[in-house]
């Protein structure tokens, strides 16, 4: 069960209604982007470093300033972080297909 302090962290979400490995994917990204030095601490010791790992590299949400710490602590390439690629940053003129 996510402790109730984090409940702010969580601002669309009852954290009571959250199931620590169903919504994993969702718990670790909202507290890579949203959490305090409390709500990491538990993550780490709730989560894996890959389950972690995972979400920071495949989360197109998480914003570049929300990775580089994560990407040097847990030792994952910028170059394998979705949200770093440029890539994916770029948005077509339009988007209809003319």
């Amino acid at each position: 069960m996510i402790p109730s302090k984090f409940q702010p962290l969580f601002p669309s979400s009852n954290i009571q209604n959250l199931d620590i490995q169903a919504d994993k994917g969702y718990i670790i990204q909202t507290l890579l982007k949203n959490s305090t030095l409390d709500g990491w601490k538990w993550m780490i010791t709730t989560y894996s470093n890959e389950d972690i790992s995972a979400v920071l590299k495949t989360s197109r949400l998480l914003t570049p300033k929300d990775t580089y710490f994560w990407s040097y602590f847990l030792n994952v390439p910028q170059s394998e972080i979705l949200c770093l690629n440029k890539d994916l940053q770029k948005t077509p003129k339009t988007s209809w297909a003319y």
